[in-house]
């Protein structure tokens, strides 16, 4: 019988279906750099706020109780602008069906990991709340308490490791942060040439450069790329003492902060019937033709950034297949490609914070254009 722990902390709001309560702090009417929208009540504010035009939206949920305070107590609609913090569910929108096929792979009383498919987000961000694995297993697990250790982005398969009870989050963390865990990857691209000869199998290519997210585009910012042949050390972390320092006097983190190992595992040509039906794909995302060499690569980042292992493939000439933001974004929606992006978290491990053990975790997953069962580690 597998085991299920909770130790919570009594929030205002309860979940709801896996789904957290939102909180918002109001504006203070005696503040006058606060604007209050012309209004004096909170019902009022709300509605100014967020739903103009649907003032019995707002005024529903105060009816049924469903706005609170820090203490739980429900807020009257009448109740002035004093600055306070409430609590209340959010309205859900229509979202678009998802694959739940989330089989465990690794469960003890602190932590659980799962094989999480394309498509699924980890958790909810923008118009996916319902449908994102972290609401979906907290219903199934009958577990409020369950959140995400580390992330994949919705269109990567595999591997995802989750706390169960809130005493995990720090230790497991921490050891992220530290960098103590091993991920691998795998993901099917074209070959790829370094001084313009192909990495044949068990050969390896590391790449450096500086990843930041840029404010309102789908991909991020790459620069500074450096290629090295076979394996390179590793960067290096920084120190608190030196990001105190940073900190204290106000500078910005400068230089190369992302890193990934690139080995070839074989060399192949894609078999017919592996590609979507010609006929319902869509024709901005190109798709390799049938007796095409691909290359099966294993993927090993030593750091995490977005989007690191696709911007890294990317900048090789050699983007990942299935790929609808890099090298450029394509116009279609990230959720409806016609191929799924070719990368999968393949294993995870880490030594137990709290238990010492050694776990390895793997994905049992296989890559759309794979050549057969997958032999990586």
């Amino acid at each position: 019988m597998r085991r299920v722990n909770r130790h919570l902390t009594p929030q205002p709001l309860p979940q709801r279906k896996g789904i957290d309560a939102v909180s918002f702090t109001l504006p203070d009417a005696s503040d006058p750099t606060d604007n209050v929208l012309g209004t004096s009540t909170v019902l009022d504010y709300l509605v100014a706020r967020f739903y103009p035009h649907q003032y019995e939206l707002f005024a529903s949920r105060f009816e049924r109780k469903e706005v609170r305070d820090a203490q739980g107590n429900p807020v009257a609609p009448t109740a002035p602008l004093t600055g306070q913090k409430i609590w209340y569910y959010r309205e859900l929108g229509q979202e678009k069906p998802v694959p739940f096929d989330m089989p465990v792979l690794y469960e003890d009383e602190w932590v659980l990991a799962i094989d999480k498919p394309h498509f699924l987000p980890t958790t909810p961000n923008g118009s996916f709340v319902a449908h994102t694995a972290l609401t979906q297993l907290r219903v199934r697990e009958n577990n409020p308490a369950l959140i995400p250790i580390h992330r994949l982005d919705r269109a990567t398969a595999g591997v995802v490791l989750f706390a169960k009870v809130p005493e995990a989050r720090a230790p497991f963390q921490t050891m992220f942060q530290r960098r103590e865990p091993t991920k691998t990857y795998e993901a099917i691209a074209a070959p790829l040439s370094t001084g313009g000869t192909e990495l044949a199998p068990g050969e390896s290519l590391t790449v450096r450069s500086r990843i930041e997210n840029a404010h309102g585009s789908l991909q991020v910012a790459q620069t500074d790329i450096e290629f090295l042949a076979g394996d390179a050390p590793a960067l290096p972390l920084e120190t608190k003492a030196q990001l105190r320092e940073r900190r204290r006097s106000g500078a910005g983190f400068s230089g190369q902060n992302a890193q990934s190992r690139i080995t070839c595992l074989e060399t192949f040509e894609l078999a017919p019937g592996l590609l979507p039906d010609a006929s319902t794909a869509n024709p901005a995302l190109p798709l390799p033709a049938p007796g095409r060499r691909l290359t099966r690569y294993l993927l090993e980042p030593h750091t995490g950034k977005t989007h690191q292992l696709r911007v890294h493939l990317a900048a090789t000439g050699a983007p990942i297949l299935g790929d609808v933001v890099y090298p450029e974004v394509l116009p279609i929606a990230e959720d409806e490609p016609a191929l799924p992006l070719q990368l999968l978290a393949r294993s995870l491990s880490f030594p137990h914070p709290v238990t010492g053990q050694a776990v390895l975790v793997k994905s049992q997953r296989q890559l759309t254009l794979a050549p057969g069962p997958s032999g990586a580690p």
